[in-house]
């Protein structure tokens, strides 16, 4: 599963989550997204910048597991969480945690004082709304809870 930030032409930002990249081409060559504030279907992605590429195309095709299509039906509660945690468990496991001064690395990442490197923390809202303005991409991601 991979989340992208999306920006449509009226320049309304929104989420997509995505069962892997060539599905997120797929479905935009499909024109299948479109903007949940408009309706537009012009609709790009956006930077971000823990999106880094660790493997050749090759590499992941000769490791990836078969998947059924995607269906169109809504997720179960259970299915989003098992989905939650799987994300949870690979940011924990592939990013470095930079805790509270997330905002910070961010922007050194950003402006090449620092090597890139994917990172999670936490960020206040006036600092996120400093890297908003300052157009340095992030992703909030909802931290399930991790019991039962």
């Amino acid at each position: 599963m991979v989340v992208y930030d999306l920006i449509c032409r009226k320049k309304h930002r929104f989420e997509g989550w995505f069962p892997s990249a060539e599905g997120y081409e797929e479905q935009a060559a499909r024109k299948e997204i479109s903007c949940p504030v408009c309706g537009t279907a012009k609709v790009i992605k956006l930077l971000h910048a823990c999106a880094i590429q660790t493997r050749t195309k090759r590499e992941k095709e000769a490791n990836r597991p078969e998947r059924p299509k995607a269906s169109r039906r809504p997720l179960t509660d259970v299915e989003t969480k098992e989905m939650l945690l799987h994300i949870h468990h690979h940011i924990v496991e592939n990013f470095e945690d930079v805790g509270p001064r997330f905002s910070e690395e961010a922007r050194k990442i950003s402006t090449g004082n620092v090597e890139e490197r994917p990172i999670h923390g936490t960020a206040t809202p006036e600092e996120r709304d400093g890297l908003d303005e300052d157009g340095i991409p992030y992703l909030l991601l909802p931290k399930p809870k991790l019991d039962s």
